[in-house]
């Protein structure tokens, strides 16, 4: 019994449904930037792509001819979207790889047109050809000794053929320029996702020529080469989605980690300054939130800035390096307790608000660089930071309120 995922309508629906949800998270953004060729590229790829898949189950497929009353039209639908499939690929990694310029619009319309002619020669060939007995999966083979369904076939062959070779020479190229992560990661998917395209048309090819010399190899194009069609449609769809969506899933990381790394400094704001309206939701964002974060800290820091000291925090630093602490560790110790001090002044009564003589309070505040450290300091060395606060109030005469 052979492997017959090829007959599976679930091996067909799982990249149907992932190039979908891909499109469908596109649409917002597509209406936004009609005039991005990236965009309208990627989601042209991504929808053709969807379409296609959903055809392909043999049930699908006669279901499609049903509708035509016409044998076979399945076969020219698929077919053509594929072709076309292949091009938007095409122009997608142009587009992708290429600033814009005279060259790459020359290019670009070099693809639809070579693609255009292609879904021409589809037609005509499938309008000639003699195609009265159904096939919904093994067309390829069976109608390779008709004439012009020979060359129906053949011409999406090629064409596939062409646009994998094609694709995989020019991300080649542009794997040995590309500095960012994310594109590199996205290039690798789609050369694996356009060798194993290769793979199922050499499969097909076999198969057919089989046909011509006599020989029985259907099982290649029928139960071998579809499997390979299905992965190289699934690693296309995540090469696309991780080249477009990694980056901004990575600035999206980056901005939740630091937003959650400031908390500790952000509670201790808050012993200073009433609290801003939270930001919550999808409509905030994190890159609102962070900045809400921030604009708090920093009003706190206003507040506290009379109070701050710079020799206080050079003292500190000083003695947090001279028990063992990294100079890093050791500077945002020393900022987490300049500022739990000038807290201390902040709300102590008058008499008491006072630094040491020769010192300038205020002269120099946190800066924004120094923020996250001052926040590691204040979860992760609480110990240390409440040690040398005591010490610094002790040496500036001043009185505790923590």
């Amino acid at each position: 019994m052979r492997w017959d995922i090829a007959g599976s309508f679930a091996a067909y629906a799982v990249p149907a449904a992932l190039l979908a949800v891909a499109f469908v998270i596109k649409l917002p953004l597509l209406r936004r930037a009609w005039q991005d060729p990236i965009l309208r590229a990627t989601a042209l790829l991504l929808g053709i792509g969807a379409v296609v898949f959903a055809s392909l189950p043999p049930a699908n497929l006669h279901h499609i001819n049903e509708l035509s009353g016409i044998p076979n039209f399945a076969g020219l639908w698929v077919y053509s979207l594929l072709t076309a499939y292949c091009g938007a690929c095409l122009w997608l990694i142009i587009t992708w790889r290429e600033p814009p310029s005279a060259v790459r619009r020359r290019r670009t319309r070099l693809v639809w047109m070579a693609y255009t002619v292609i879904i021409v020669g589809l037609w005509t060939t499938f309008l000639l050809g003699d195609h009265r007995v159904e096939r919904t999966r093994d067309l390829d083979t069976y109608y390779a000794d008709t004439p012009w369904m020979r060359e129906f076939v053949l011409l999406y062959l090629v064409a596939h053929l062409v646009s994998a070779l094609v694709a995989a020479g020019m991300l080649w190229a542009w794997y040995r320029e590309i500095e960012d992560t994310w594109l590199r990661r996205a290039v690798i998917y789609l050369q694996e996702a356009y060798a194993l395209g290769l793979i199922f048309d050499l499969a097909k090819l076999a198969a057919i020529g089989a046909r011509w010399t006599g020989r029985e190899w259907d099982w290649l194009s029928t139960y071998v080469a579809p499997p390979f069609a299905i992965a190289e449609a699934g690693l296309v769809a995540v090469g696309f989605i991780t080249g477009q969506a990694g980056p901004w899933a990575a600035e999206h990381r980056r901005l939740v980690r630091t937003h959650r790394r400031l908390k500790p400094l952000w509670q201790t704001m808050l012993t200073v300054t009433a609290p801003s309206a939270p930001a919550t939701g999808r409509v905030s964002g994190a890159a609102l939130r962070l900045e809400l974060r921030r604009a708090a800290i920093n009003d706190g820091l206003l507040k506290l800035a009379p109070h701050l000291s710079p020799h206080r925090r050079e003292r500190t630093r000083q003695a947090a390096g001279s028990v063992g602490y990294p100079d890093s560790v050791a500077r945002g110790i020393a900022a987490a307790v300049d500022i739990l001090v000038a807290a201390d002044a902040l709300h102590a009564p008058a008499d008491h608000d006072r630094s040491l003589p020769g010192e300038h309070p205020g002269s120099a505040s946190v800066p924004d660089s120094e923020l996250e450290s001052v926040a590691h300091a204040l979860r992760f060395h609480a110990a240390a930071v409440e040690r040398f606060r005591r010490q610094a109030v002790a040496t500036e005469g001043l009185t505790s309120h923590a």
